[in-house]
């Protein structure tokens, strides 16, 4: 059991925090699953088997495993709301999964159809039809992970099925170089992505980060953090477009000719307390989203008068900005 409980939240919030890094078997979450019993009314009546039969090779649940530092996080409510409009797991349409044998732990992964591997368990299935792959003798555990990570990525993120921060998930796991630098610098900037950096806060919108990366300077993008968590401290996430936002004013030669940072940073902060994040990302113009937000933060937050906001947006952006 991933914990001991029948209460249907507190089991969710356990398998949407399962940690990158760790291994699970499927049978472990079946059964933390299996334990609930505050189920809205008839949901449990959708946990049955449908009528068809399995073709090709399968494997048992019991016999797999399931590594989350490329996986993407388990929502229960998702996985219960697809079962309850099929009415229950049908064989027939299933399809297979692809699972890969690593030989240095003599275990076998799930590395696609984890979601159908926990339908069938909670519909009373013990087996699944697979496809299977062995992963090369010499191979230790890192070498498995990163391959079945890239395995993922491309049978998932280039079917676009997947988020942007999954797919970054996904990358950074079997080594992409431009990923993992991203991630490195996300964690100077104590932010967080997919549970990557636990300790930082949550980045929503990790496009718009992508968007500037190499565009800006590291240290702008640090100072804009820094600046940005100091002002609304008690928010649970960084709003991407406020953050970029701050980090284009940061840039902008402009600011470093009239102003210091001690000073934006004082100033956000006052603004902060009577202003959500939102205030400062709208309005925006399309075509210029940083810039637009920039200007928002020249205009209302440092009260400019020194041409930062003129250096940002020409007159007609700015009229077309005064507009909305």
């Amino acid at each position: 059991m991933l914990i001991k409980s029948n209460n249907k939240k507190e089991v969710e919030s356990v398998l949407a925090t399962l940690k990158i890094g760790k291994t699970y078997s499927i049978k472990e979450i079946v059964d933390t699953i299996k334990q609930i019993t505050n189920f809205k009314t008839g949901t449990t009546d959708a946990f049955k088997m449908l009528s068809g039969m399995y073709e090709g090779f399968t494997l048992s649940l019991d016999e797999l495993y399931v590594d989350m530092t490329y996986q993407r996080r388990i929502r229960l409510a998702k996985i219960i709301n697809k079962l309850v409009a099929l009415g229950g797991f049908d064989k027939d349409v299933a399809g297979s999964i692809d699972v890969a044998f690593r030989p240095c732990e003599n275990k076998t992964y799930v590395w696609d159809g984890l979601r159908r591997c926990l339908m069938v368990g909670l519909c009373g299935g013990d087996r699944i039809v697979a496809a299977l792959y062995h992963h090369p003798s010499v191979y230790m555990t890192d070498d498995c992970r990163i391959a079945e990570a890239r395995f993922f990525k491309v049978r998932n993120a280039d079917s676009e099925r997947m988020s942007f921060e999954e797919v970054f998930k996904s990358k950074v796991a079997y080594n992409d170089d431009r990923s993992t630098a991203q991630l490195n610098l996300l964690k100077k900037m104590n932010l967080d992505v997919e549970g990557l950096n636990p300790a930082g806060v949550q980045l929503g919108g990790l496009k718009s980060f992508d968007v500037v990366y190499g565009k800006i300077d590291d240290d702008k993008l640090i100072e804009a953090s820094k600046i940005y968590r100091h002002a609304w401290s008690g928010q649970p996430q960084v709003l991407g477009y406020g953050l970029i936002g701050l980090a284009t004013v940061l840039a902008e030669p402009k600011f470093e000719e009239n102003y210091i940072y001690e000073d934006a940073r004082d100033m956000l902060r006052t603004y902060a307390l009577n202003n959500t994040p939102k205030t400062i990302t709208n309005p925006r113009i399309n075509s210029k989203p940083f810039h637009s937000i920039a200007y928002n933060i020249a205009t209302k937050v440092l009260n400019d008068k020194n041409g930062l906001a003129q250096a940002l947006l020409d007159d007609e952006q700015i009229d077309m900005l005064q507009s909305f």
